[in-house]
């Protein structure tokens, strides 16, 4: 309730963010891969479906993140945090001439990921292991990172301000980094927090189940919460 008036755009008077809220967040038009990408989850998911249900998100929020790429249309994608795999099928279909890489620790949810990723053509680049390990070799093949999807998950706070400082540095003018549930924790909502107010970082916003940070400096930078 204490978010409710932040909706839609009602107040925001800056043009790029009140298209970006109507236009991208709250966008209704039925993509064409909707109905396809909601096929092939619920065929991964007949198998195992008490194991899916612990990992499965909203559609909610996957379409959201299909919609961002699709809007900021970039030609690198990196993913921490790949759980089962929706959100990485979601990324690389959007753009699907995008390099993507998704990485993961050892978890039961590789396997729901593996068995998803078998029913998609798109290639992803799935690599999972120690993740603080694996990121740097993963970040060296990408000449820049347009667009990062961070899941926190069980990392550490310290591991997880590590690993976006290593993404920063590839960072450009129109990169998006996408950090999911930055209310997970106490921890988490200050360095949200903190992040909101780093000069290095351009516009952001508060969607409660996810924020977005843009870097074009180009742009006042200001910060808007919205009741997604």
């Amino acid at each position: 309730m204490l978010r409710f008036r932040h909706r839609k755009g009602y107040g925001v008077h800056s043009p790029f963010a009140f298209n970006l809220i109507t236009g991208v967040f709250f966008e209704k038009a039925p993509y064409y891969d909707y109905e396809y990408l909601r096929g092939i989850v619920c065929k991964a998911r007949k198998k195992s479906p008490a194991l899916w249900k612990r990992y499965i998100e909203s559609f909610r929020i996957y379409e959201l993140l299909f919609r961002l790429v699709n809007d900021s249309k970039p030609h690198t994608i990196l993913e921490i945090g790949t759980s089962a795999g929706v959100s990485s099928l979601y990324l690389s279909c959007s753009r699907k001439k995008a390099r993507f890489i998704t990485l993961d620790e050892k978890s039961p949810a590789n396997d729901l990921a593996i068995r998803l990723f078998s029913y998609n053509s798109n290639k992803i680049d799935y690599r999972t292991g120690d993740v603080s390990a694996l990121l740097p070799e993963a970040i060296s093949e990408l000449n820049t990172l347009d667009f990062l999807l961070l899941h926190p998950g069980e990392y550490s706070l310290s591991a997880i301000q590590t690993m976006f400082e290593q993404c920063m540095n590839k960072s450009n003018p129109c990169s998006v980094f996408v950090i999911q549930d930055i209310y997970s924790s106490s921890e988490i909502k200050n360095w949200w927090k903190k992040l909101v107010a780093d000069e290095r970082l351009g516009i952001t916003f508060d969607l409660y189940d996810m924020g977005i940070i843009y870097f074009d400096k180009k742009k006042i930078k200001q910060h808007y919460i919205v009741n997604f």
